[in-house]
């Protein structure tokens, strides 16, 4: 919650710039000419690199054209500003699969292509892999970027709800969203095909980090991850200034290690009857901690729609830090044995976000599988089951 309050402090201080409108008008326009003027190409027989923004961002998200243009220069390539319509109000902004199609139509005008793409940015570029096995894109940095979903768009979610169309971006990048479980649930094979470096901020402290994606969503299992210092926007804003960024765009190399993976255990999972979705309410999901008594230490995402292709009624269970000792129970329907689940089984996993999909037969009153088949790679995977990968 302190997370989610900063939040709004620091958009209503960005509001107060203390500049007549006429010079917010004149500094408008100065920044639009100067961002034409970059997106001019210059080396046209160079690789070109693609920056993508995230939400509620655009040509401000990147460094000022000055310092694009000295990056252009310095690695002889042209760098263009991918857009598409984002913001914080609901304006009936279109879902990240709607938005593929878009960046589909940006990038194929070249041969091939390298991209930068922060923070939701990037759940757009994996989206776009997961579909296009062969691409014009070389290699892909991920700044920032919330893999596993963001608790501040609950909040966006709700400012949403105000009107009638809801925030539906905000909605799919939710934790436990059914978008981010069949992106997931790829276990990284959209990215095969590409060169990949994932970056976010250093975990120091809640003034020197991301505040806005923690740790555990931002790593990324199925590719080489990097820490950096600053926080979810300034990392995008000071992008010229990341060596190990534009070491990598430039010629492909990563540091020589890695960082390590987040302490913190996260889960999801979901319950499937007869081979179809099982709704999920709370009064058929409950949790107790070691002495019997009832918690809420979990939360079901989402109470709206969450994916272009999302079942009616299918909801995720996310369990975010879990402790040992607590246990969790699915009661599928009245009379029906009632499925049982540890957080010390789930602890096991060495993976920051464990997924799974449990299977029920009631003809058998039984669970059919409880941990479902894992995906293996090689530079590690999450727990994931095979059935609900588009």
């Amino acid at each position: 919650m302190k997370r989610i309050c900063l939040i709004i402090c620091l958009l209503l201080l960005a509001s107060c710039s203390g500049k007549t409108s006429k010079e917010v008008t004149a500094d408008l326009w100065a920044g639009w000419e100067k961002a034409e003027l970059q997106m001019q190409s210059e080396f046209p027989d160079a690789i070109p690199i693609i920056l993508v923004h995230g939400w509620n961002g655009g040509e401000s998200t990147w460094p000022a054209p000055e310092r694009l243009l000295e990056l252009e220069n310095l690695m002889q390539r042209d760098i263009y500003l991918f857009t598409y319509r984002t913001g914080i109000f609901a304006n009936r902004y279109p879902p990240l699969e709607v938005l593929e199609e878009q960046l589909d139509r940006y990038i194929e005008a070249h041969e091939q292509v390298d991209i930068i793409a922060h923070s939701m940015g990037g759940l757009l570029v994996r989206h776009y892999l997961s579909h296009h096995a062969v691409s014009t894109i070389r290699r892909v940095v991920f700044l920032a970027t919330p893999h596993f979903g963001t608790n501040a768009a609950q909040l966006l979610v709700k400012l949403g709800s105000l009107g009638s169309e809801g925030n539906i971006q905000a909605t799919e990048i939710q934790p436990g969203s059914d978008f981010l479980w069949q992106l997931n649930s790829l276990a990284g094979i959209e990215l095969e095909n590409v060169e990949v470096l994932n970056v976010y901020a250093e975990d120091v402290s809640l003034l020197k980090s991301d505040f806005v994606v923690s740790p555990v969503s931002s790593y990324l299992p199925w590719a080489f991850n990097v820490t950096v210092p600053g926080q979810h926007d300034t990392l995008a804003k000071h992008l010229t200034e990341i060596d190990v960024i534009t070491d990598f765009i430039q010629t492909g190399a990563v540091p020589t290690t890695s960082a390590p993976k987040p302490v913190r255990k996260d889960a999801w999972f979901r319950f499937m009857v007869s081979g179809e979705a099982a709704l999920l309410a709370e009064n058929n999901f409950h949790a107790y901690n070691e002495r019997g008594l009832p918690h809420k230490k979990f939360d079901l995402c989402c109470k709206l729609r969450s994916g272009l292709y999302s079942a009616a009624g299918l909801k995720t269970v996310i369990i975010e830090d879990m402790e040992p000792g607590l246990s969790y129970q699915y009661s599928p329907y009245k009379g029906a044995e009632t499925l049982n689940i540890t957080s010390d089984e789930l602890m096991q996993s060495e993976y920051p976000v464990t997924m799974r999909l449990v299977g029920i037969t009631p003809e058998q009153e039984t669970e059919s599988e409880v941990v479902l088949p894992q995906l293996e790679k090689e530079s590690g995977s999450a727990e994931i089951s095979p059935i609900d990968m588009p």
